[in-house]
């Protein structure tokens, strides 16, 4: 018995430590794949909504950037895809060239959401996306394109009182003046939004953009005045509509030089409606008396 005791106690240690690592291992996995009780919802799910949908579905295809379905399996590390959120740009390693070469450098860093809430948000991508469903909205008609056209122009309204597109940026077809240059302190092409449709993706991705903007401006601006689904519809239509055109937006030289027009013109009424203005009289006396 005595010659036994060692092996038996090898033999519980391997067990016990087999138990604890097949434990971890299944708490792991329920955690990143089972479904979630009935009346509950991932803690990702609402930071994804807001932060990741407009640019990237979990098994609905490529919009913007990829489709996040399968990420667990793909990035390096969970550490890289934590760094990777907090400040894309500045990660360039070789997976990391390899994403931007495809699909761009244009990842905003998600760092101010804190690491509680990026962790959230990779929980919920390594999961699946449980409970995330996309909704699909109806096709576009040619009465959308004219209603895209009055938006972006402020002919017509936003529902919600947000600002039309023209205040901040500018379009093929405009007349005058064109439209407005705000968006230029994010980058000068998204001033432009003439290529609008093909630089977030097609229509899926223009639709997601608009329904939650992500650059700052518009996030802050349109945080409690959100486009309703007709708008996005009708702005996607119009901007896809204009995407197939390849005159550029009206120049901002005629801001110049309908300036100086303008300025001579107001100079010129001014010296006619005060025509008769009374005068120096004295220089006139003095002369007549000589």
């Amino acid at each position: 018995m005595n010659r036994m005791l060692p092996h038996l106690l090898l033999l519980f240690a391997v067990a016990s430590l087999a138990c604890v690592f097949l434990a971890f291992e299944g708490r792991e996995a329920s955690a990143q794949t089972a479904e979630l009780p009935a009346g509950t919802k991932a803690a990702g799910l609402d930071p994804f909504k807001t932060s990741c949908a407009p640019c990237h579905t979990i098994g609905g295809g490529k919009l913007v950037g990829p489709d996040l379905a399968g990420l667990k399996d793909r990035v390096p590390s969970r550490e890289w895809l934590m760094a990777f959120l907090k400040n894309p740009a500045g990660t360039n390693d070789d997976y990391a060239k390899k994403v931007k070469a495809e699909f761009g450098d244009t990842m905003p860093a998600q760092a101010a959401l804190g690491d509680n809430v990026l962790n959230d948000i990779i929980d919920f991508m390594f999961a699946g996306g449980p409970g995330l469903t996309v909704k699909k909205l109806r096709g576009a008609t040619p009465e959308d394109i004219d209603l895209g056209r009055r938006l972006f122009t402020g002919e017509a309204r936003l529902a919600n009182g947000g600002p039309s597109c023209i205040s901040c940026h500018s379009i093929t077809g405009l007349t005058g003046l064109g439209g407005g240059t705000l968006a230029a302190t994010v980058g000068a092409k998204y001033t432009d939004l003439s290529n609008a449709f093909n630089r977030n993706g097609g229509e899926a991705g223009l639709r997601a953009s608009l329904a939650s903007p992500q650059f700052l401006v518009m996030k802050q601006v349109f945080a409690d005045k959100p486009m309703t689904e007709e708008e996005v519809i009708a702005l996607t239509a119009y901007l896809g509509d204009v995407s197939k055109t390849t005159a550029p937006p009206p120049g901002r030289d005629y801001f110049i030089i309908y300036g100086i027009v303008g300025a001579i013109a107001l100079l010129i009424a001014l010296d006619l409606i005060w025509i008769r203005r009374f005068r120096n009289v004295r220089k006139t006396l003095v002369g007549g008396s000589k």
